[in-house]
């Protein structure tokens, strides 16, 4: 199986600095995604409170430590889904929203903001 090319939204990169004790762990799951999205993830839905994340997937970092993110060619298949920043860009590529406290990467605002594609 080919690997999955990676493109970060600006807040993924920002909390990736901020959480600078992290970072290790965070690349160590970054990495696995690229090689295998599907595996040890888990598909999102409505979010209590009303953020409706259909076509994300998350991955625990920690216990109280997330990473949320789409995979191109699984969102553009859910027409709900909200997140799917993929215009313009291969189906095999995965586009990290957020990483940090489960309580705040699940706050994501509505706006798309600006990628880095690596």
């Amino acid at each position: 199986m080919s690997r999955y090319q990676p493109a970060f939204e600006d807040r993924f990169v920002r909390n990736q600095r901020r959480y600078h004790g992290l970072r290790k762990q965070i690349q160590r799951h970054v990495d696995q995604i690229l090689d295998d999205p599907y595996t040890g993830t888990e598909r999102l839905g409505r979010i209590p409170g009303g953020l409706d994340l259909r076509g994300c997937r998350g991955v625990r970092v920690t216990r109280n430590f997330r990473i949320l993110f789409v995979i191109c060619e699984e969102c553009r298949q859910v027409p709900e889904c909200q997140f799917c920043f993929c215009e313009g860009l291969p189906d095999k590529t995965v586009v990290f929203l957020t990483v940090g406290p489960h309580e705040k990467a699940y706050l994501l605002r509505e706006a798309q903001e600006e990628l880095y594609v690596g």
